[in-house]
């Protein structure tokens, strides 16, 4: 009888086991991978955005990702944008279709190719090389081509030798362009700018099976600097597999 009551309760151990093992593997943490597609907008400018993302489920409820995404901003501009958010599902992680609320932050570099014509465009013979000149955003007068208005964006020192007008450029980045040496040779050279975001947002996952989702997803990224901010909303649909 001894061997029989142990066969049995080592037998039920097992059943009790596996049975939990089933629950929690229902339920465990998984990582999914996803193509990023969707498009980019400001007030001024929509273009394409193409990236991806890493989502990892920390329970039914929450999850964190980590997403990469190139932005286009138009003729002579782009943007990268590397962010950190953290999602709420708003019902259980486990049904067909999980809405979900997400907040986050990351950084967003944006670079401009000042030679183009849509912002300061060719330095042309209006001033010398070494000649000082400030951006003059806006419409009026100034000796530089395209829109120019004086004194210009941000501190000109006593020296300067004219305005430039920054054509289309943002004046939130126009205004940190600071006074402008005009380079040898007439082309104006790639600027850059990196400052920090919040994200705020959402969207849908579709739980197509156990493997394959779809998250269509919107978000507000505020990017700041200076004391001044600019918003971005950014439409995406990642379409990811778990593992």
């Amino acid at each position: 009888m001894r061997p029989i009551r142990t066969f049995i309760i080592a037998g039920a151990a097992v059943a009790l086991l596996a049975s939990t093992a089933s629950a929690q593997s229902d339920i465990a943490p998984r990582t999914a991978v996803s193509f990023v597609g969707g498009l980019g907008s400001t007030t001024s400018t929509t273009g394409v955005a193409l990236g991806g993302s890493l989502l990892f489920d920390v329970n039914d409820r929450t999850a964190l990702e980590a997403q990469g995404t190139y932005l286009d901003r138009g003729a002579g501009a782009d943007a990268l944008s590397v962010s950190g958010s953290f999602l709420v599902n708003l019902i259980s992680g486990r049904e067909r279709i999980v809405p979900y609320a997400a907040v986050g932050g990351g950084l967003y570099r944006t670079s401009f190719e000042l030679a183009n014509p849509a912002f300061l465009g060719p330095a042309g013979a209006q001033f010398g090389p070494g000649s000082t000149v400030c951006p003059a955003p806006g419409t009026g007068i100034g000796p530089g081509p395209g829109a120019g208005f004086g004194p210009g964006a941000g501190t000109c020192p006593a020296n300067v030798a004219g305005y430039w007008g920054v054509g289309e450029m943002p004046g939130f980045y126009a205004r940190r362009l600071g006074p402008m040496t005009v380079p040898p040779g007439g082309v104006w050279e790639t600027r850059s700018f990196t400052d920090p975001t919040m994200s705020f947002g959402g969207g849908l996952r579709f739980n197509v099976n156990e493997r394959l989702m779809v998250r269509p997803d919107v978000r507000a990224l505020v990017v700041f600097a200076d004391g001044e901010t600019q918003t971005l909303t950014v439409f995406g649909v990642n379409v990811g597999y778990r593992f």
